[in-house]
């Protein structure tokens, strides 16, 4: 059972998203609350597998608490939600230790699957389990094919028409969606899950 503490400014839509988690088999909500201050309290008596974190809570940033327990907590995964489909806010997310960045918007299905695909894919469990959800995009696997041949990070902006940062965004995310710590590591991870093929790398 996956264990969620909702963490959100608006305590009606914390609830909302509670149903739509409670109606999974494998998904348990254990509080719902809107003070960051309580936060430590939640973590500690209740040990969430994940934290689904506000982006702005109060007249807090909640860039800055996931980067705070993010370090304090490193077992407990955090997802952002976010009603702004921002770049900058997703970057922001990723280097600040979010594992997931999910619009309020989104649907039922997204928001699940998005739940399952940082618990499962981070607790490294089965094979088949974690191929069973797509974990990177098709541009994200692009990238990882292109790291894998030793291109360096202008090369993929050039070959693929975005901006130098957009690509090291996308890098950040992919390597923390693989649950790794350098591009090295992502190949590697790549080739262990059959995302990439070993003929494919130069590293």
């Amino acid at each position: 059972m996956v264990k969620i503490i909702i963490l959100d400014d608006h305590e009606l839509f914390g609830h909302g998203v509670a149903k739509i988690i409670e109606a999974e088999d494998d998904l348990s909500v254990l509080k719902v609350f809107t003070d960051p201050n309580l936060l430590t309290h939640y973590i500690k008596t209740l040990q969430p597998n994940i934290v689904l974190c506000d982006i702005k809570i109060k007249d807090l940033n909640g860039l800055n608490i996931v980067k705070t327990y993010s370090k304090k907590y490193p077992k407990v995964k955090f997802i952002m939600l976010s009603g702004y489909n921002l770049e900058e806010y997703k970057i922001k997310a990723y280097e600040n230790g979010a594992v997931g960045f999910i619009l309020k918007d989104e649907s039922t299905d997204k928001l699940v699957d998005g739940i399952r695909a940082v618990y499962y894919f981070n607790q490294n469990l089965k094979h088949d389990m974690v191929l069973a959800k797509p974990l990177l995009s098709d541009q994200e696997k692009e990238i990882l094919r292109m790291i894998a041949k030793d291109m360096k990070n202008q090369e993929i902006s050039e070959a693929l028409f975005i901006s130098k940062r957009t690509v090291e965004y996308h890098i950040t995310k992919l390597i923390r969606k693989l649950g790794v710590e350098s591009r090295l590591g992502a190949v590697i991870k790549g080739i262990k899950l059959g995302i990439i093929e070993e003929s494919e790398t130069k590293i």
